[in-house]
């Protein structure tokens, strides 16, 4: 008994120092979600299956991967040292989650690049990168959304011409659902990739922010004035009622009124150009504040894929049902600007 213990004690050590191993040297995990040419979207979510693999390594992810990777580098040392691998491997991945957490993205950058200009544009592209990901993402859903809808529309019209029976029309409506009920949860694995990414580029912007009080004090002079500027429109608004109560007014009385008591348009122009507005802020070519633009737009982009997500959720409800029917609707995620 003891031999086959200490057999089976090697296999899993062996097996943990091959992980060890192939984390180190950047092994990509396998996407779970298997191709089927069978499908009849299958070119739709081929494409959506291209984000998989791009958000499966182009980014440092936090304590996740920082676990694994000091789970690998503690039972490789191990190995080597003739230790203990599976010990070992459980303290290297408590380092790494230590080592990992919020923040590991940056602190990488910041081990591979010393310079805090060239640090800062390379945060920049990666954060562009991944912008244009999401969008590409959201446009390759809405694609494979609506192929599933429009089979199941094309579905339920041969149900209704009589080219179809109705439990041959339920039973592939069940199909198409149980697809796209797949669908969905590939999407929403890839939003929450993409909201743990976002928290990184959150942390690194808060980081190089916090390394450059000039452009501090721009962000947030920018975040105050889209505050107050709605306050502004609003107070124009209110200046606006009297005015047209005053117009319908004379058109319902022929009576001579006092022009002084009325406001023109002409007078309204004048007190609206009047009105203070908030300064507009001066153009700084600040690296800074561009990658705090970019990361607004990605956590924009990021909510609206999610959104997106949950809207074809709600129509999948009528959408697969016999005699419901769904409009299709472009995804509303493309941000443009910076």
């Amino acid at each position: 008994m003891k031999t086959i213990t200490n057999s089976l004690s090697r296999r899993n050590n062996n097996h943990l120092m091959i992980i060890g191993v192939c984390l180190l040297s950047g092994c990509s995990a396998l996407s779970v979600n298997d191709d089927n040419k069978n499908d009849i979207c299958y070119t739709s979510r081929s494409e959506l299956r291209q984000s998989e693999h791009y958000y499966s390594k182009s980014i440092v992810e936090g304590a996740v991967v920082g676990g694994l990777l000091g789970a690998g580098a503690g039972a490789l040392g191990a190995f080597i040292g003739g230790g203990n691998v599976s010990t070992a491997a459980l303290i290297g991945g408590g380092v790494g989650v230590v080592a990992g957490g919020v923040g590991g993205y940056y602190l990488a950058k910041q081990k591979d690049i010393a310079d805090e200009q060239t640090l800062v544009a390379s945060v920049k592209n990666d954060i562009l990168v991944e912008n244009g990901e999401i969008d590409r993402t959201a446009v390759a859903f809405a694609r494979l959304r609506d192929c599933r809808f429009s089979n199941a529309e094309r579905i339920k019209s041969d149900y209704k011409a009589g080219r179809l029976p109705r439990d041959k029309a339920i039973s592939q409506l069940n199909e198409l659902k149980l697809q796209f009920d797949q669908d969905i949860q590939m999407a929403q694995e890839l939003g929450l990739k993409m909201s743990s990414r976002m928290t990184e580029f959150q942390d690194a912007n808060n980081k190089i922010l916090n390394n450059d009080p000039i452009a501090r004090s721009i962000v947030n002079a920018e975040k105050l004035s889209k505050v107050e500027t709605p306050n502004i429109v609003s107070s124009i608004e209110e200046k606006k009622t009297p005015t047209e109560v005053v117009k319908n007014s004379k058109k319902k009385s022929k009576k001579k009124t006092n022009p002084e008591q009325i406001t023109t348009d002409n007078t309204l122009k004048n007190k609206v150009t009047t009105i203070p507005t908030a300064k507009p802020l001066a153009t700084v070519n600040s690296p800074a504040v561009e990658v705090a633009h970019i990361t607004e737009t990605n956590q924009i982009k990021q909510k609206a894929f999610v959104d997106q997500i949950d809207k074809a959720k709600a129509q999948a409800k009528v959408a697969f049902a016999l005699e419901g029917s769904v409009s299709q609707a472009t995804p509303e995620i493309l941000v443009c600007g910076l």
